[in-house]
């Protein structure tokens, strides 16, 4: 038991200097580099925002466009950055781990709190500028609900990201592969549309993307009053689940190869 307390001590600290690290790494040493986690998702957002006014839409949800595009960009970023950040933690880490004490699960735990942080923390501070600007009242239906979606949608990004990192790893031309999966993903998931305001057809279409239901339960828990028909949660959590124990399958079938070619 003790030699298991002191691996863990070991394994704590490697992982808090890793994320020490990544954060110096992406956004350097200045607090500008910072800026640039806030600003891209703003960016997004006023841009849509502004052609949806000039198209004259409104929120099927009630509330500001804003705060519906939100809603649904934020989940889908949790999801997008973790599978991103974590496919390309090896090739990025493959210095650090010719040390003896740095694992590929260290570098991978190490991105995955880094990148949740970061996530949630911009996810906040838009949701107060909404509000000082009066397009938000301060309402959230299902507190508990939301932060449960905000884990499933990590546990998702993590075990895609985990499955990611092995297929760039034995081919490494999949990196662009998957940047090209992504982008229809971007407008098909429902960011910019309630997908259980859509007709059957419409649905069933849209029925097997998990990132669908799982912007549809964060809008859920997050909207006083909106119950999704279409959301299935059976559906979601089974799917993370498999796709977690895969991918952590996958990661342990190759840690040594990993190392070995470092």
């Amino acid at each position: 038991m003790k030699q298991f307390w002191q691996a863990f001590s070991v394994q704590k600290r490697v992982i808090f200097a890793l994320i020490l690290r990544e954060t110096r790494t992406r956004y350097g040493k200045t607090r500008l580099g910072h800026l640039w986690a806030l600003f891209e998702p703003m960016a997004h957002m006023l841009i849509f925002v502004a052609i949806f006014s000039a198209m004259g839409r409104s929120s099927p949800l009630g509330g500001s466009v804003g705060l519906l595009i939100l809603t649904g960009l934020f989940p889908f970023s949790l999801f997008s950055n973790l599978a991103t950040q974590l496919m390309n933690a090896v090739s990025a880490n493959r210095v650090l781990l010719s040390y003896p004490h740095v694992m590929p699960f260290d570098v991978m735990a190490a991105r995955t709190i880094l990148e949740v942080l970061t996530q949630v923390t911009v996810f906040t501070f838009v949701l107060f500028i909404l509000y000082a600007n009066q397009l938000w009242d301060l309402q959230i239906d299902q507190l508990l609900d939301l932060i449960f979606v905000i884990l499933i949608g990590s546990g998702l990004g993590v075990g895609v990201g985990l499955i990611n990192s092995v297929l760039a790893f034995k081919f490494p031309s999949y990196v662009q592969t998957f940047g090209l999966i992504q982008r229809p993903l971007y407008f098909m998931s429902g960011i910019f549309f309630v997908v259980g305001y859509m007709s059957t057809d419409i649905q069933a279409a849209f029925y097997y993307n998990p990132l669908a239901h799982l912007i549809e339960w964060f809008r859920s828990a997050f909207y006083v009053g909106y119950d999704s028909t279409f959301l299935d949660k059976q559906y979601l959590l089974n799917v993370t689940l498999v796709v977690l124990f895969l991918g952590l399958l996958l990661q342990r079938l190759v840690r040594h190869k990993i190392r070995q070619e470092q």
